[in-house]
């Protein structure tokens, strides 16, 4: 009997066993992981030209994803606002902007960034200044929704011609 069932039950069992895990392995539902994640969607939007950096930034912003938002600022970075209820001027740098943006971004269903017309737009070759009004549009959940307009003023360099734009300066001059 034991022979029978070692020659007969264990061929089975070992089959079913590695069939499952085949099963576990490759799920035919699921789609492949993306080592490249969102960067291949970032990619498609050059940094190497100013419409390419708002290009990113609005893929980055909707995506909501601070890997592919930090690449636009360089590492002494300075954001700014004026806030009109305590009649003074706002700053940040690089650090506190991707912290304040993870937390908008983690707090946030949806995020709709629409760049209009420029209403500046000077550039050398390695340095522009560039101002652009924009329509954005948060959706922390189906109660809060945030629309809003504004201008970001951007100031942007890059080490030579054939290197990213990276913003250096923000003032955000929005009704938020």
């Amino acid at each position: 009997m034991r022979r029978f069932f070692n020659s007969f039950f264990i061929p089975i069992a070992s089959g079913i066993i590695l069939t499952l895990l085949l099963c576990l392995a490759c799920n035919p539902f699921s789609p492949a992981l993306d080592k490249e994640g969102l960067n291949n969607v970032a990619q498609q939007a050059s940094r190497k030209t100013i419409d390419g950096v708002f290009q990113f930034f609005k893929t980055a912003y909707e995506t909501r994803d601070t890997s592919l938002y930090g690449k636009l600022f360089s590492q002494d970075f300075v954001f700014s606002y004026y806030d009109f209820d305590a009649n003074v001027a706002v700053n940040w740098d690089r650090a506190q902007e991707l912290n304040t943006s993870q937390k908008l971004f983690k707090n946030t269903e949806q995020i709709t960034l629409d760049w209009n017309y420029y209403v500046q737009k000077d550039s050398t070759e390695l340095e522009a200044s560039v101002v652009r009004s924009f329509n954005l549009t948060i959706v922390q959940n189906a109660q809060n929704i945030f629309t809003g307009t504004g201008r970001a003023r951007f100031r942007m360099r890059r080490a030579d011609a054939q290197s990213d734009w990276q913003i250096w300066y923000w003032f955000d001059d929005s009704d938020f």
